[in-house]
């Protein structure tokens, strides 16, 4: 009967990509310190190679990024059979309206502007996970 207790203690994984050193250091700081097993990449190619190695419990994703941007990424994942239920929170600096509305489009679970709280973004993260839609495969 404790397996099952041992089982819903187990950390869930975050795969955060992003080109921004600075970035990355405070999504693994803040994110780690709430009991997330934190993963980070710092470009489109790697991130994408993790997520298939990983298969994380949720992405954070940076829209610029230099070689393969955040939004191909993105449909990279939502292509592939394996990554592509993941839930993806965009964390990135672009607030234009036609970014939001192609990542709203691709599937994204929040899209989240930087600079951002740390709070906000845990808080979208818990909702992420509680969402019914997670139930879905």
């Amino acid at each position: 009967m404790q397996s099952t207790g041992a089982v819903a203690l187990m950390p869930k994984t975050i795969l955060a990509i992003d080109d921004e050193n600075d970035v990355l250091l405070i999504i693994k700081t803040a994110l780690s310190g709430e009991g997330y097993n934190i993963v980070t990449a710092s470009n489109g190619f790697d991130g994408l190679a993790m997520a298939q190695d990983i298969h994380p419990d949720l992405i954070l994703l940076d829209l610029r990024m230099p070689e393969m941007d955040g939004m191909e990424v993105l449909q990279q994942l939502r292509d592939t059979e394996k990554t592509r239920e993941i839930p993806v929170i965009i964390l990135t600096g672009i607030s234009e309206k036609t970014k939001i509305r192609q990542a709203l489009d691709r599937g994204i679970t929040y899209y989240i502007v930087k600079p951002f709280e740390c709070q906000d973004l845990i808080s979208k993260i818990a909702m992420a996970f509680n969402s019914p839609e997670g139930d879905l495969v």
